[in-house]
Parts: structure tokens; C-alpha cells; sequence
């Protein structure tokens, strides 16, 4: 990449992780523009417009990545999740195929092997499948959410909640996260934090219908009268 592609990159990276979505694919729209053949900023964006909701373009961004380093595990990783979401699945076990022969022992194929057992109802051995992922990439959000949800489903609520709180602070621009971590503290009876996490992912996915579900329950428990005690 030339310095410019590569400033470009870099401060969309930082925009990323600090939740400004909108400068966020400026930058990388530009290093698009001006990267050539290279497809690193094709994966940045891709990625980012995953992160976003916004699959189909994130799709046509990842395969155009996909052409130009057919060699890269992330890359193929970050079309079949995208491929995945669309409801293509044949497209999608193509390209996890193609990561896990590309990188097999990398975090992305420990993540889908937890994934996968995960899907077959193997809980304890997903567990351990993403914590292999998380040993080699702890600040990976895929993997931190992933996990995350596991282990609150598996009833270990105060891990849970720390990987999705890690999940939310690494990649503050992903809704589904921030609308997990709103349903998690909405559990803990913490309402003040859920309608604020619930506020930004409404932000960052108007349309979003699972986001409107939560805050009708958020309003009916805000709304719902208290039980006081009564005096001795």
C-alpha cells in the first residue's frame, strides 16, 4: 500500500473503534478509491459494512477482496459471515472451507469449529473451541460475542457479561452487540444502562426491528408501579 492508502486505513480503523461510523467509511471508502489492486482496505470495509447491517454491500466488497487475494483466511472468513447473514449457505461453507484449508490453526478456524459444535448443541466443546480462538486474538469482537452469548446461555452470567461488555468497547459500531449487552443488563434489573446501550444501537440501526421490541419492554418495566414496603 502506498503512505496515504495506509494513513487512510489507519484512521479508519481508529474512527472504527471509537464508534465513528460515518468518518469511519470515508476512510476506508478512499482507501478503496486509491488502493489499486491491493485488498486489504476491501477487507476493512467489507468488514465494517458487515459490522453495519449493510451485507449485500459488504458482500460485493469482500468478493472483490476475494479476486484480488484469493490466499486470504480473513478474507474468505469475512465472506462466508457475510454470505451466512444473507442466507446463503452454500456460498458461505465455501468460504469457511476455504479459510480453515487456508489458516488451520488460526482464530478464525477455532471460531467456526466452536461455531459449528455450538449449532450441534455442544456447548462445553464450543466453549473451549472459542476460547482457543480468544487465546490467539482476545480482542477479536466476533469471538468475545460469541462466547459472550454462550456463556450466558450456559448460565455463567458474570463471564457472559464481561466478554459482551469487551465485545461492545472493541467495535462500538456493531448494533447487535450493543442490543445484546442492552438485553443482558436489562436482566441485571440495571434499566438506566439498558436504555442508554438501546439509544445507541437505535442510532446506529434505525430500522431495526429487535431494537424497537426491546425498548417497548424496556418502557412497559419503566412504567410498571413499584412495590413499596410497608411501614412497621
Amino acid at each position: 500500500m502506498t503512505p496515504e492508502v495506509e494513513r487512510l486505513v489507519r484512521s479508519g480503523r481508529q474512527a472504527e473503534i471509537e464508534g465513528n461510523l460515518r468518518d469511519a467509511l470515508v476512510r476506508f471508502e478512499a482507501a478503496v478509491k486509491l488502493a489499486g489492486d491491493d485488498a486489504l482496505p476491501r477487507l476493512r470495509l467489507g468488514t465494517l459494512c458487515h459490522r453495519m447491517g449493510d451485507y449485500s454491500r459488504a458482500r460485493e466488497t469482500l468478493q472483490e477482496a476475494t479476486r484480488l487475494d484469493p490466499d486470504n483466511a480473513e478474507v474468505a472468513f469475512r465472506l462466508g459471515l457475510t454470505c451466512d447473514a444473507l442466507g446463503d449457505r452454500d456460498v458461505a461453507r465455501a468460504a469457511f472451507a476455504r479459510a480453515m484449508m487456508l489458516a488451520p490453526s488460526a482464530w478464525q478456524t477455532w471460531f467456526l469449529i466452536g461455531r459449528d459444535h455450538r449449532q450441534l448443541g455442544h456447548a462445553e466443546v464450543a466453549r473451549l473451541a472459542y476460547r482457543r480462538a480468544l487465546d490467539a486474538a482476545p480482542d477479536e469482537p466476533e469471538i468475545l460475542f460469541e462466547q459472550g452469548t454462550l456463556l450466558w446461555e450456559m448460565d455463567m452470567r458474570d463471564d457472559a457479561f464481561a466478554l459482551l461488555e469487551r465485545a461492545v468497547r472493541i467495535c462500538p459500531v456493531d448494533p447487535g452487540y450493543t442490543l445484546q449487552l442492552a438485553l443482558a443488563e436489562m436482566e441485571r434489573d440495571n434499566l438506566t444502562a439498558a436504555r442508554r446501550l438501546l439509544t445507541t444501537a437505535k442510532h446506529l440501526a434505525p430500522a431495526e426491528r429487535r431494537i424497537d421490541v426491546a425498548l417497548q419492554e424496556l418502557a412497559s418495566r419503566t412504567k410498571a408501579p413499584r412495590r413499596h414496603k410497608r411501614a412497621a
